[in-house]
């Protein structure tokens, strides 16, 4: 067998492994960030409209 070109492709898949985990995490992150920034507040949090200008 030609080692060095068995090796030589090893090292490769695992650089390839170690970035599509790096990746994988990071897009991860991205996503919960999108998704906890990304909903309807409730209008408690927004600040009632009819009750500011009751209160005003």
């Amino acid at each position: 067998m030609n080692w060095p070109v068995i090796i030589g492709v090893g090292l490769l898949l695992i650089a390839l492994v170690v970035f599509l985990i790096r990746r994988n995490m990071k897009d991860e992150e991205e996503f919960e960030h999108l998704v906890n920034e990304d909903y309807h507040k409730s209008k408690d949090e927004e600040g009632d409209a009819v009750s500011d200008e009751i209160t005003k």
